[in-house]
């Protein structure tokens, strides 16, 4: 099994336990704990539920009964760190160290995965190839279509980007368009990548505000005191609404804009303590 294509260390054991299983029918937790040097046969479960966290101590067996070699073995133990890290800023340390160990092509898409997401207007530009023909000679319309417009270097910039990853590509006609493919990075490495994006369209909803008639823009703001449970409810309904307006978009024709759907919903105190009786 490719270690390198994990960042989540959890994720990988899952994976790993259930590979050798599918080879080795004696394969099974009790043997690995042995193999690693630990009594208790249901820690590796716990560790892959996240019950438990693998501990300094307990990395280095591991590595060792994963049959890991030295490059690859560190590539574990950052992984281990990159999974507990609890901020942005901490992942994002990690995940450099993780990166330069990376093999040459993985490590390349791992940094245009990260570029792509750094410019709101590469999201933008992608989207807007499937309203506009473009090609090489007209890439000043597609500046000049985003709002607010980009340079002409950025539009190309952006073109060029799209291109390297295989998000778009030339029609029969000659002309740019998205193709069906997503970027997947994994669902602990997708916030470093998303969270900038995000927070630039967060400030780009501000000038909506000013920029748009009520015609062209819904902004609201309801603040509300929830329960535990309600918070809970409130978040699988928004999920529940996002959903329903993908179908919309992939049941949608004749595009002529590009839009962007911004959810905010967060606490704004603290949660207070239940107080047993």
């Amino acid at each position: 099994m490719n270690v390198f294509a994990y960042y989540n260390y959890r994720k990988y054991l899952q994976d790993y336990y259930e590979n050798r299983k599918s080879i080795y029918r004696y394969f099974s937790y009790r043997s690995f704990a042995k193999k690693a040097g630990y009594t208790s046969s249901g820690l590796y479960l716990d560790l892959v539920k996240g019950r438990k966290s693998l501990t300094p101590q307990m990395v280095p067996k591991f590595i060792a009964a994963l049959g890991l070699s030295e490059k690859e073995g560190r590539y574990f133990a950052l992984m281990v760190d990159f999974t507990h890290a609890d901020t942005p800023a901490a992942k994002q340390k990690v995940f450099d160290q993780m990166s330069a160990l990376l093999p040459c092509a993985s490590r390349t898409l791992s940094k245009k995965q990260q570029e792509y997401y750094s410019k709101w207007y590469y999201v933008v530009v992608r989207e807007s190839l499937t309203i506009l023909d473009i090609n090489e000679k007209n890439v000043s319309d597609l500046a000049l279509f985003l709002n607010p417009r980009i340079s002409l270097p950025q539009a190309k910039q952006a073109l060029k980007l799209l291109l390297d990853l295989e998000l778009i590509e030339a029609d029969e006609s000659g002309f740019y368009r998205p193709c069906q493919k997503t970027i997947s990075s994994g669902r602990e490495v997708a916030p470093l990548f998303v969270h900038g994006f995000q927070k630039q369209m967060i400030d780009m909803s501000k000038s909506a505000l000013d920029n748009y008639s009520t015609e062209r823009r819904n902004i609201s703001c309801t603040t509300m005191s929830v329960s535990e449970e309600g918070l809970q409810r409130i978040i699988r309904k928004i999920d529940l609404f996002r959903k329903e307006i993908v179908d919309i978009v992939q049941s949608d024709e004749g595009e002529t804009m590009v839009c962007e759907l911004n959810i905010q919903f967060f606490p704004l105190t603290k949660e207070k303590e239940k107080i047993s009786k």
